[in-house]
Parts: structure tokens; sequence; C-alpha cells
């Protein structure tokens, strides 16, 4: 009798307290809750006004308009919560803040803007036993080592989105240009220092170890934030270097501000290499909008174009909307600009995209919010998301470690502008002929 009398009290406290529910079942919690650190008045900021910030919180509002995620463990539907918090890229208090996100409950963290905010949430979020899904960012140095001393061998809770240096990006390129030019292409780079320079780092050294050292000229770190007279000096050097031995591509592996920069000091100039590939920035719409013809023919980084797919172009134009909403209520610290399609990103956008529907799906499969569980589901997972059929991680660690969306499922590594559209040209599934060499057809030399 007493144990029965234990037993019914147990429930009625548990009951008022609200862990099960009258079905005896657990309550499902209120939402999912997802912590991401952003920087949303800072240099970084730019990330927020399309990029990996318009496609969390278009996620997120697609899901809950469908209802939410099911849970099985609660036999419920549960929606998406958002709770952004400002980090500041002077100072790189990101760490802090990552942290408070997790002591305030958060059950996950979607990723912040860039390399370098991987490196400093991993370590975290690992120690903490919180699944980490990176949006912006990629790192070369994660992939690196003999097995079993691969940084990400030891992050089981990291997974990453997007498509880096060499997954699978320079060495596309090199055989682009071995194709076009011969053994041995040479490269003329620079790239960008300061916050940004685990990126500089990152895409320097991995365009030394394909090319080879003697096919590179390397003419270090610029500035983290560039202005037009720093932006001059950097095209007239690689000009010179040019016009005294000429070299198969120009690089530029450096922030959208700075590309911007980058191309206003080409318009003013004579510099005439045969190609020009620039580091984020160059695959977005705001780069024609803000440069016009001037754009064609230089290249960046791309996974899928509007050529792609339907389900891509659908993406595409529900993603212009998005960020139409967000300038409108105030949501991103953005001018407004004339239509949404300026705000889209050919490189991040369908990466972020798919992870994040594999994300759902990896939840669904677990029916609870154990990042544990969620992050074994990750690991087995292949479905079908916006890249097509058979979209799956990589996993290292002989499978138990961290994951990265493998790059066997991307269209596209590089793109280039032709004719005012930004389509693949290097990758699995090209939608244009590469142009090569544009030697005497930059429209500043028309002029």
């Amino acid at each position: 009798m007493k144990k029965i009398l234990f037993i019914s009290l147990a429930v009625v406290l548990a009951l008022s307290v609200g862990l099960i529910g009258c079905d005896g079942g657990p309550v499902a919690p209120e939402s999912i809750k997802i912590g991401l650190a952003r920087d949303l008045d800072g240099p970084l900021s730019v990330f927020e006004c399309g990029y990996g910030g318009a496609v969390y919180r278009w996620f997120a509002d697609k899901v809950n308009d469908d209802g939410g995620v099911y849970l099985s463990e609660y036999d419920a539907d549960v929606p998406i919560e958002l709770i952004v918090r400002d980090f500041a890229v002077i100072g790189w208090d990101l760490g802090p803040v990552t942290e408070g996100l997790i002591d305030d409950g958060v059950d996950f963290i979607w990723g912040g803007p860039g390399t370098d905010c991987i490196f400093t949430q991993a370590q975290i979020c690992n120690a903490e036993g919180i699944l980490l899904l990176t949006l912006e960012g990629g790192a070369s140095s994660m992939i690196e080592g003999a097995p079993g001393s691969k940084q990400i061998d030891g992050w089981p809770y990291v997974w990453v989105s997007l498509s880096f240096s060499n997954w699978y990006q320079i060495p596309v390129l090199y055989d682009m240009l071995v194709a076009e030019v011969g053994p041995d292409p040479t490269v003329y780079m620079t790239y960008i220092g300061g916050a940004g320079a685990t990126h500089g780092l990152e895409y320097s050294q991995v365009t030394t170890a394909e090319f080879g050292a003697p096919n590179v000229v390397d003419a270090g770190f610029h500035a983290y934030e560039l202005d037009a007279t720093a932006a001059s000096a950097i095209i007239t050097a690689a000009h010179a270097a040019y016009n005294s031995t000429p070299y198969d591509i120009f690089c530029a592996y450096t922030y959208p501000g700075n590309v911007f920069a980058l191309t206003g000091a080409l318009i003013g100039s004579t510099f005439d290499p045969p190609a020009i590939l620039f580091g984020p920035g160059g695959n977005a719409n705001i780069y024609p909008f803000l440069f016009g013809n001037y754009t064609n023919e230089v290249m960046s980084f791309i996974v899928a174009d509007n050529s792609t797919s339907t389900e891509v172009s659908n993406m595409y134009t529900e993603l212009a909307a998005q960020v139409v909403d967000d300038w409108g209520d105030g949501t991103i610290p953005c001018n407004p600009l004339p239509n949404g399609w300026i705000g889209l990103d050919y490189w991040g956008q369908p990466c972020y995209v798919a992870a994040l529907e594999m994300w759902a799906q990896a939840v669904e499969d677990a029916g609870n919010l154990d990042s544990a569980d969620v992050r074994n589901e990750l690991a087995s997972l292949n479905m079908t998301t916006v890249l097509g059929a058979n979209t799956y991680f990589t996993v290292f660690g002989d499978g138990y470690g961290g994951g990265i969306l493998a790059h066997e499922t991307h269209p596209g590594e590089i793109g280039q502008w032709i004719s005012g559209e930004y389509r693949i040209v290097g990758g699995n599934d090209p939608t244009e002929t590469f142009v090569y060499p544009n030697t005497g057809d930059w429209l500043w030399l028309l002029d």
C-alpha cells in the first residue's frame, strides 16, 4: 500500500512540474532551441544580409510553417526557435557568447560567419556535447594529416556544410587550368589577413600545395579591410608582376568588401590577366548589381546555379523573398536593395540548405533532442536534398568523428560570370563552358 501511494505521489509531482503529460507520456518541449552567435553590426554582418543569414531564417520559417519537426519520443511536432546573439569581431568574444547560449539551454548550435568561427565553436561544442552545424566557413586543416590525427577526427559534434579550398575547389581549379594551358599552370595570389587570416592561410597554402611552389607567386597577406588606395596598390603590383612574367590566373582570396574594392581598382586599371578569381563576394548577385558587365568572366566559387535543377531554382526564388522580408522588418543591419535576388549567394546557400535539411531529418530520425543521438543519425544518413539524391556527410575518425557535406554531392566548385549570369564551369555538373583566356576582353580595357 505504501509503495502504491509513493508511485501515485511521484506521478502527481511529475504532472505538476510538466515532466509527463496527462496521457502518461513525456511532455514535448515548447521548441527546438537553436543558438546562433552572429556578427549583427560589425565587419562580418554582411553575412546576415544574405549568405547564411537568409538561409537560417528562411529554413526555420519553412519548417515551422509545415508544423515543426516531429519528435517520436513525445509524439509531437515541435517548432524551431532561433536564439540569435551578437558577438564582436574586434575582441573576438565568440567563445563566451557561444558558452552563454549553451548555458542558457539551447539544444543545438548553428554556426557563426566564417572559418575562424568553426575553430572557436568546435572546441566548445565538443566539450559540452552539443551538436554544431556550421554555416559559412570551412578549413583545409580540418582534414589534413595522417588518419587519426586530423582535427575533425576528434570533433564528433562538428558537422560542416560548406565547400572549401581542398574540399574540392582548388583541385578542380587546377585541373581546369591544366586542360587549358597544359602542365604546371601558374598563379599569382594575394589573401586576407587580420581577423580573416585563417581563411587567407587556408587558401594560400592549399594553392601552393596543389600548383607547386615554383608555379605560385605569393604576394602575401593584405589588410582585413581594404580602402581604395590599398586595393589599387594590390592591382598595380599584380599588373607589374604579370608584365614581368605572365601567369595563368590572378587569385584574391578575400572577403566581400575587399572583393568590391579590388574590382573598383580593376576598373580603373589596364590589368589584363587571362583569368581572375575572387573569394566570397564574387559569388553573389550583389556583385553584378554593383559592377554590371565589368564582372563578366570573373570567377569565384559555386555549388549550384539557377540552371542546376528546378529544386535549386525554387530554393533561390524563396530565399530572394526571404531577403526582401528581412530588409522590410529590420531583422538585419543592411540597407534595402531593389530586390531580394541581389542577396543570393551561389556558393554557400545550396550547401547550408542541404545540411539543414539533413539536420532536420536526423532530429526526426532520432526522435529527440539529444545531440549524441542526432549526431549518430547524421553519420549514417543518405537522403534527397535540394542538391539531389544521395546527399550525405563524409564522416571522419573511422566513423566516430565529425562530418563534412560530401564534395561528391556538389554540382559545382568553380563559377564564372557569363553574360550577366553566374554559372558552374568546373565541378561534377557544369552548366556552362569555361571561358578562358579572357585576355584583351575585360570591359575595363574596352571602355
